[in-house]
């Protein structure tokens, strides 16, 4: 028996980040998606998401409210897809 026991620690959950709407791109085109915004160096004032990120509104949401490379997205699984998915269709029955 040991009079101290070592703690033990488990690890902090992770949080991930979905953008939301699924598909999101500016009012400018599908080429200014959040993939675009990310990768154009997230700066509060200096890079994309903070010049630009609450201009170009599309879909009733800005690069910083959808992009999670902005700050925004969704961080609890819940997303809206823009574009479903059309569920198939079943083909027509030969006979």
């Amino acid at each position: 028996t040991t009079l101290f026991p070592t703690p033990t620690t488990s690890a902090a959950p992770t949080i991930t980040c979905t953008d939301n709407p699924v598909g999101w791109y500016d009012s400018w085109g599908d080429y200014f998606d959040c993939a675009y915004y990310s990768r154009n160096d997230y700066d509060a004032s200096t890079g994309t998401c903070g010049i630009i990120g609450n201009i170009f509104e599309n879909f009733n949401t800005t690069a910083n409210q959808a992009c999670c490379g902005c700050g925004g997205g969704s961080k609890d699984g819940t997303v809206t897809t823009l574009f479903p998915t059309p569920a198939p269709t079943s083909a027509a029955p030969t006979i």
